[in-house]
């Protein structure tokens, strides 16, 4: 009787100790707050990784399949040539018509479309269900968190009223590149890129800095130049060549001045499609050198509005038929 006695005191023990044992291991993987109730553990962190972006930072999917990427010239172009198909993109709708900025209509065939860049059905992306949204300061920030409440979304940082942070289309696409692991291809993208300038620097000679080019943009019945920022100085000042900006921002720019220019080379982008007459006929862009030497070409606003490796390339399939060949 007593080795049963002991028997159950033994076994008493051993059930106490397991009991012990569980609770310890229990309260271990519950973390407590202060307030003593169980705080929810976050999700691995091998299931997405951390960017960052305008607004903070953002969890997103390792592999993102199905991305809406709402501007076509910041965000779509460069994701083509990266080798991410969006399932979903906004253009811009310039009197009723769709505006893609370098991009054509073939390329984006097979994307389906969420409206206008500046507003882009909420409904329509949220029946997508998209894993990551890709969207731009200057036209999402006051929708961000009806985006975010959808998926993962990235705020691309573009001020428009800071154009100095605006950053060149190679730093855009090499930031793109980032979120989606593709450094490599963009590597080679701008490889190609690189080729190319060094083809056209070859075309114009051993001293492209002694050509002079200008991009006359007419809008809103009135001309202008370019930004600093805008993508042809960037293309110009890779190649070497001198060109004409506006610096100061202004809407428009006096032709009177045009002259004081001098330009080798005139391209005219024309946003109200005026025929050629109504730039040549004009006595002051008649007196230019360019227009003498034959030495004046017009340019698709569409294709010289590109930000985007796709769009910028047939930026450069018009210069390499544009810039002299050296003697």
């Amino acid at each position: 009787m007593q080795r049963n006695i002991r028997f159950r005191l033994v076994k008493l023990c051993c059930i106490a100790l397991l009991a012990l044992t569980l609770t310890v291991a229990c309260h271990s993987s519950s973390p407590q707050s202060s307030s003593g109730v169980s705080e929810v553990t976050s999700a691995p962190k091998s299931e997405c990784r951390t960017v960052e972006h305008t607004l903070g930072t953002v969890c997103i999917p390792f592999s993102p399949e199905r991305v809406v990427a709402l501007d076509p010239r910041y965000v779509v172009d460069p994701l083509l040539s990266l080798g991410i198909q969006p399932i979903a993109m906004s253009v811009y709708n310039v009197q009723e018509q769709e505006t893609l900025a370098g991009l054509t209509a073939e390329q984006t065939a097979d994307i389906e479309r969420v409206g206008d860049t500046y507003q882009p059905s909420i409904e329509k992306i949220l029946s997508l269900k998209p894993d990551l949204i890709l969207a731009v300061e200057f036209a999402h920030q006051a929708i961000y968190e009806q985006l975010a409440a959808i998926a993962p979304t990235v705020l691309l940082e573009y001020d428009i009223e800071n154009f100095e942070t605006y950053p060149s289309f190679k730093a855009n696409l090499q930031r793109l590149a980032n979120i989606f692991a593709k450094e490599a291809e963009a590597k080679e993208v701008l490889s190609e890129y690189q080729s190319r300038i060094d083809a056209l620097r070859q075309q114009t000679g051993p001293n492209p800095e002694e050509l002079e080019i200008t991009l006359l943009l007419r809008y809103s019945d009135a001309y202008g130049l370019p930004h600093p920022e805008h993508t042809s100085h960037e293309i110009f000042s890779d190649i070497g060549l001198q060109d004409n900006i506006n610096e100061t921002r202004s809407d428009s720019v006096s032709l009177e001045v045009l002259p004081e220019y001098a330009p080798d080379i005139l391209l005219i982008m024309d946003y109200e499609n005026n025929p050629e007459s109504f730039f040549l006929d004009n006595p002051i862009i008649a007196s230019l050198d360019a227009v003498k030497n034959d030495l004046v070409y017009f340019v698709d606003p569409e294709t010289w509005s590109a930000n985007g490796p796709l769009g910028v390339n047939k930026m450069l399939d018009d210069l390499f038929l544009f810039l002299p060949e050296k003697p």
